[in-house]
């Protein structure tokens, strides 16, 4: 049910609830789905409506006073869905080499196994409809009857999958609108939580409407969920407000920020363009889309002591906006919606008429894309970043927003070590693909020097992550193996900002995962109980 509290002039009904999640992008959608179809009584709390709204965005405003980072306002979206309005939908997982001790990773220990989070991304797939797959990095390949490029013992080429609908307020629509023990209030500013032992009454977070209400929403149980900028400055503006909270002088709030580097390593001249397009064109088979990534291996990285580095294809062509409009027309149709400005598409149509025929052809018969590239064809690397303590999300000690909650400044820090894996990580490829007869690279001169000016070349992805991170115990972190925070019986953060590493791939897998692994624990300590 969508309760829309922008116009409220009086509390909602006070009634206690199972659980109170706080923020309503991909992880906070997915809990509050999964908990609500176990039976228990949820309240969705989301400070932006069903649409983008300057002032609702207004509230992501922050100051940035170490490296430039773009994605702390564009990468931000505050409206039911959260960012899953601006992404793509791609799923990328983590690998073993992620979550294990790496003693050239300084504090990068998770306090889970592999297996542990692994385990969980099956039980994600099924959630979001996508097709359980066994191997989903050679099955896509045999069914357009390929097999999967073997390019060198160094390198394997992995299969990314992509949803077909990426909103998640349109993938769960089902749930938020019509489940009756689910409640989402829109437009509820979060600006508080407050945690008390069990026999000191229920867990609250205070929230104010545009009109300037204020009301406490009671639970059993409360989840903050609201993206790793947020999650960080909600809890360090509660325990401003309340410094007997259990986080209150945990000096972990707020460190080891992290977020992927991306840069444009090189332009690729291939030397054989058929086998090429063979090795990195998109695969499209039932109905979804696969694509090729470069990711060096783990055996590589450990000899080597590299941080862990992925990298994609990227064909850039003229033509790239009418695609583009033509992608988003097919979208609208499929979703029974009407496609934006129709007046341009004529000029789309006529843009591309001479590729009618090589894309359709390519598409039914190989199930694969058509990749123009009359700009060229570019390698861009995902690199992981090694977490710093001293990369870190405060509270500014001047600008507030209009509810009186201190703005988010972020200092973020990046070692300069990233340079040395995205070096390496060029050279091994350049000889791969040139004893494969692939192509050859033209690295950026600066890389080829490892020259840390590589990294002002260097933009962030939006992947943000850290700040409060996971670990066995409080000197060592905020939350636990179970995402509770230390201290406290009743409190959870879900999402990347517990992430004590960020590997190289998308955060939104692994987030969903560890949500999917927080409800399990969550029934089976219920179940417990009962």
């Amino acid at each position: 049910m969508l309760i829309d509290l922008s116009e409220a002039t009086f509390p909602p009904d006070d009634e206690c609830y199972d659980f109170v999640i706080v923020g309503a992008g991909a992880v906070g959608i997915y809990l509050a789905a999964k908990l609500s179809r176990q039976g228990y009584k949820i309240a969705l709390l989301e400070s932006g409506g069903k649409r983008p709204e300057g002032n609702s965005q207004e509230l992501n405003q922050a100051i940035c006073d170490g490296v430039p980072h773009r994605g702390i306002s564009e990468g931000r979206a505050r409206l039911l869905g959260g960012t899953t309005s601006l992404w793509g939908g791609q799923l990328t997982p983590f690998y073993p080499i992620d979550i294990e001790r790496r003693d050239w990773v300084l504090d990068g220990q998770w306090p889970l196994t592999f297996d542990e989070i692994a385990e969980e991304y099956s039980e994600v797939i099924s959630t979001l409809g996508l097709p359980a797959i066994s191997d989903v990095n050679s099955v896509p390949w045999e069914r357009i009857g390929s097999r999967r490029p073997d390019l060198s013992p160094n390198f394997d080429i992995v299969l990314t999958r992509w949803l077909r609908e990426t909103n998640f307020s349109e993938l769960f629509s089902a749930d938020l609108e019509k489940a009756r023990n689910l409640k989402v209030y829109l437009h509820s500013q979060v600006l508080r939580v407050e945690t008390r032992p069990a026999d000191e009454g229920a867990p609250f977070v205070e929230a104010q409407s545009p009109a300037g209400v204020r009301f406490k929403f009671r639970s059993k149980k409360l989840v903050i969920s609201c993206g790793t900028i947020e999650s960080v400055r909600l809890m360090l503006a509660s325990a401003r407000l309340n410094p007997a909270l259990p986080w209150a002088e945990n000096h972990w709030v707020g460190k080891a920020f992290q977020d992927h580097l991306d840069y444009r390593a090189a332009r690729i001249v291939p030397l054989d363009k058929e086998e090429f397009h063979k090795a990195f064109d998109n695969i499209y088979t039932g109905g979804f889309k696969y694509s090729p990534k470069l990711r060096l291996k783990e055996e590589v990285q450990r000899s080597e002591h590299l941080l862990n580095i992925g990298a994609s294809i990227i064909f850039e062509s003229s033509l790239a906006e009418h695609l583009d409009h033509l992608k988003s027309f097919a979208k609208a149709l499929l979703r029974g919606a009407r496609p934006k400005d129709l007046t341009q598409l004529p000029k789309h149509l006529v843009a591309l008429w001479k590729l009618w025929f090589p894309l359709i052809r390519r598409y039914v018969k190989d199930r694969r894309a058509f990749n123009v590239a009359d700009r060229g064809i570019f390698l861009n690397l995902h690199c992981e970043q090694r977490p710093l303590s001293e990369s870190l999300i405060s509270l500014d000690e001047f600008e507030r927003d209009r509810f009186g909650t201190p703005f988010a400044r972020l200092t973020w820090k990046v070692h300069g070590s990233e340079v040395a894996t995205m070096k390496r990580f060029c050279e091994l490829l350049d000889e791969a693909l040139q004893k494969r007869r692939l192509g050859k690279l033209l690295i950026t001169p600066e890389l080829e020097r490892k020259d840390k000016s590589v990294l002002n070349g260097c933009s962030d992805t939006n992947h943000q992550c850290g700040g409060l991170r996971m670990s066995n115990t409080l000197a060592e972190g905020v939350v636990d193996r179970n995402l509770r925070v230390h201290g406290t019986e009743n409190l959870y953060i879900a999402g990347a900002s517990v992430f004590p590493t960020s590997s190289f791939a998308n955060p939104t897998f692994t987030a969903l995962a560890l949500a999917s692994r927080l409800v399990r624990h969550i029934c089976s300590e219920e179940n417990g109980k009962n």
